[in-house]
């Protein structure tokens, strides 16, 4: 395991890119909740988040399976690695990751064109600000972790 880069940082921090992506445009629709003709903006980075997941679990598969093979056969690894395989176990985990901002498409809630409603808004920033909170503790706590074991004090 490597303590410096590791996933779960990683993973956490575009988790938290992507929440505060989503609380800008919540801010946004706030702001213009009395704007004509304005449509709000929606945030999503889940399912792109969720595959960045699913690309490293089956990336740990492939190196357990590879050191399974090493302690049997230490040249068998090397010799049977292609180098698409290769290129996969070397992929940035930011690859293929990516928040998207869109327009929402509904009908406008009143006769002004406006499709922001305030109190789903409201309700938006919350649950936002409360994912934002939770995961930039657990990577506080991740952090404080690592700081523990590189100094080798126990806390």
């Amino acid at each position: 395991m490597d303590f410096i880069d590791n996933r779960t940082r990683a993973i956490g921090a575009m988790a938290l890119d992507g929440l505060q992506e989503r609380a800008k445009a919540i801010s946004a629709n706030t702001v213009n909740v009395l704007t004509p003709n304005y449509q709000r903006k929606e945030v999503s980075f889940e399912n792109s988040l969720r595959n960045v997941i699913e690309r490293e679990n089956e990336k740990e598969a492939i190196k357990l399976q590879n050191s399974a093979m090493y302690n049997q056969n230490p040249k068998s690894v090397l010799q049977g690695q292609s180098p698409a395989q290769i290129a996969f176990l070397n992929t940035a985990y930011e690859e293929g990751y990516s928040i998207n901002i869109e327009n929402d498409t509904s009908e406008a809630l009143g006769l002004d064109g406006n499709n922001v409603n305030l109190e789903s808004e409201m309700m938006d920033e919350a649950k936002t600000g409360m994912q934002y909170q939770v995961i930039a503790s657990l990577l506080s706590k991740s952090y404080a972790m690592m700081n523990t074991i590189i100094k080798g004090q126990n806390q």
